[in-house]
């Protein structure tokens, strides 16, 4: 939680911060590993459930029954239960005009148990792309784990006065679900822009980076078969992989050349290796839109190239604030040699992706949050 996270966390922090300056904002939260910094908590108040963070989702695709995993569900359980006891504590001495919910596991027992006590809004963010943009798995315990998932998300926004996502394509994702496309709102993450930011000279050692979590859903596979397209037709090029998970085997079984595997890094570690990176590849073959990374490679003027799904084309425009491809890895080599190769198309890319990236600054994209909670009141008042 706080700067220093990522994902989910980060989005949520940098929002509650932002919104903090002009409105009284509590976070429910379990209680961080790491304490949180003091620009997070300077003007934001903190409410602590009886449980530390958990680092990973605990329910793994296929079946495991075995004494750690069995120890580490009923954590998740309990963990749930506290954050929703937690969030009952705050709103007993605190009156919320809207509750903003991240958790579709925490918003179950509240707006089971909860509900009928209390006043204002409720708003459900869902963020995450699975279950919604995937297929259902052929496994019995992977598409009964698909199914549940399915019915609680669907039940949480059904139940709730708003639904927040971070795409147009999880929004239409959810309405072939049956959910009141109309309650849904489309809100990208933000992000910080640095007040200067100077490209990286393209230079003939062009320096590629990867911001992900190591799964299938990020492209690691396309991203093995690009750096060995391009080890061969550019020897000089240099790969920096940041990041973790289980595909990682993917990367350190292939003899890649010129790549470097940093593993999980703090995100300032990120950043300041992001700054000595010419070109960030973005390689998902369903979504890339809810991406802190890639708006921070934006914001950082890096030449992005990104695959041509979901709702990225509607988010990028191809040849003015990144090159846009097929999820191929020849297309994406092809589109990484582009870049390297040309220093008008270079310079062209990395101005244009400073240029959007202005555009979703933390201000700008709580602004906008703050809107839907006004109509959601408004919705529910009348």
């Amino acid at each position: 939680m706080g700067s220093e996270r990522g994902g989910i966390q980060k989005s949520v922090f940098e929002l509650s911060r932002t919104m903090s300056r002009e409105h009284e904002v509590h976070v429910v939260c379990p209680a961080p590993i790491r304490p949180l910094d003091a620009r997070t908590t300077a003007e934001t108040e903190f409410h602590y459930a009886a449980v530390t963070e958990l680092r990973r989702y605990p329910i793994p695709d296929e079946l495991d029954v075995n004494a750690e995993g069995v120890l580490l569900l009923v954590r998740f359980v309990f963990a749930t239960v506290a954050m929703a006891v937690a969030y009952a504590g705050a709103r007993r001495r605190h009156r919320f005009d809207v509750t903003y919910m991240c958790s579709k596991y925490v918003a179950l027992p509240i707006l089971l148990m909860g509900r009928r006590h209390a006043s204002g809004a409720f708003v459900y963010s869902e963020r995450n792309l699975w279950p919604w943009l995937h297929a259902e798995p052929s496994g019995a315990w992977a598409r009964l784990r698909y199914r549940v998932n399915v019915w609680l998300g669907k039940f949480v926004c059904t139940r709730s006065d708003g639904v927040h996502v971070n795409s147009d394509s999880l929004a239409d994702a959810l309405a072939g679900r049956g959910i009141d496309r109309s309650v849904i709102e489309s809100i990208p993450n933000g992000v910080e822009v640095p007040s200067r930011t100077v490209p990286e000279p393209l230079t003939p050692n062009v320096r590629v980076g990867f911001v992900a979590r190591l799964v299938e859903d990020k492209g690691v596979r396309i991203l093995v078969d690009t750096i060995r397209l391009l080890n061969e037709q550019r020897p000089s090029m240099r790969f920096e992989i940041l990041g973790d998970g289980p595909s990682r085997p993917m990367l350190v079984d292939q003899n890649l050349r010129n790549c470097t595997l940093w593993g999980e890094r703090p995100r300032t570690e990120v950043l300041e290796t992001l700054k000595s990176v010419h070109i960030v590849l973005f390689l998902s073959p369903i979504e890339n839109i809810p991406s802190n990374a890639l708006l921070e490679a934006l914001a950082l003027g890096k030449a992005i190239v990104a695959t041509n799904v979901g709702d990225t084309p509607h988010f990028l425009s191809n040849g003015k604030d990144a090159l846009l491809c097929a999820p191929d890895s020849a297309a994406v080599a092809e589109a990484v040699l582009a870049l390297s190769d040309n220093h008008g198309l270079y310079d062209t890319v990395t101005a244009g992706a400073r240029a959007l990236a202005g555009a979703y600054t933390w201000d700008a994209v709580a602004k906008r949050h703050l809107a839907f909670y006004a109509s959601v009141l408004t919705a529910v008042a009348g």
